[in-house]
């Protein structure tokens, strides 16, 4: 009975456990595709940070504009997070809010990595350290039609972390060795040939002149000789 017991509270833990968000710093170093949650209010305040009060039009705008996937890497201690932002081309200035460990919200810096298309639209990767992936993380962008800046949220959903780095550039992923051109596959399969050994070249076009000239010299003797031959028979 009592075997029986912890086996249904192991088991009931390892659930839990489970069900649990994933803690990038439980994971190993590496990269990961994580999902991501939108809000254009604050999901702590319930409320706007840039003064909208439409806020279904903000969820909207703000779950568009922004890549279904993040990328979160770890190394060494330090977590960093690359989110795809779309609409380029009504969107500029963009910048980055984080929440730090001590719960206060500070700018992040930038580093574009990459690229790639969305909704017929430009998207680009920006890279950045956090002190937490679990933390709330807080884009503010120029939106041009509108005239202003406008600030959302996004939460990662690490409990969907996957190893890989998707259509992301990633820094802890080193890059695939180049495969080898036609020209080193052939120098690889094809064996050097032997280098011909000077000396006997030498010997053999020395074979060769001396054959040509002892050739040369028995046509001289036989004309020479018929030569003297005629001159007797003549006197």
């Amino acid at each position: 009975m009592k075997k029986w017991k912890q086996t249904i509270l192991g088991v009931g833990l390892a659930v839990v456990l489970a069900a649990l968000p994933i803690s990038v710093y439980a994971m190993e170093d590496g990269a990961y595709t994580v999902g991501r949650t939108t809000s254009y209010a604050n999901p702590e305040t319930n409320k706007t940070v840039d003064g909208g009060t439409n806020i279904a039009l903000g969820d909207s705008m703000a779950d568009s504009i922004v890549e279904d996937n993040a990328l979160v890497e770890q190394s060494n201690g330090k977590t960093y997070v690359t989110l795809g932002i779309g609409l380029i081309s009504n969107v500029k200035n963009v910048r980055m809010q984080i929440k730090g460990n001590d719960g206060k919200y500070r700018n992040a810096e930038l580093t574009q990595t990459g690229t790639c298309e969305r909704d017929g639209d430009t998207c680009n990767h920006y890279r950045f350290e956090v002190d937490a992936a679990e933390n709330y993380i807080s884009p503010i962008l120029f939106v041009e039609p509108m005239g202003r800046d406008v600030q959302f949220f996004i939460k990662l959903k690490m409990e969907t972390a996957q190893k890989g780095n998707g259509n992301f550039v990633s820094q802890m992923i080193k890059a695939e060795e180049k495969p080898a051109s036609k020209e080193e596959k052939s120098k690889e399969t094809t064996p050097e040939k032997p280098k011909e050994d000077k000396k006997k070249t030498t010997t053999k076009s020395e074979e060769k002149n001396s054959t040509g000239t002892i050739a040369i010299g028995i046509v001289a003797v036989i004309v020479i000789g018929s030569a003297v031959v005629f001159i007797k028979k003549r006197k």
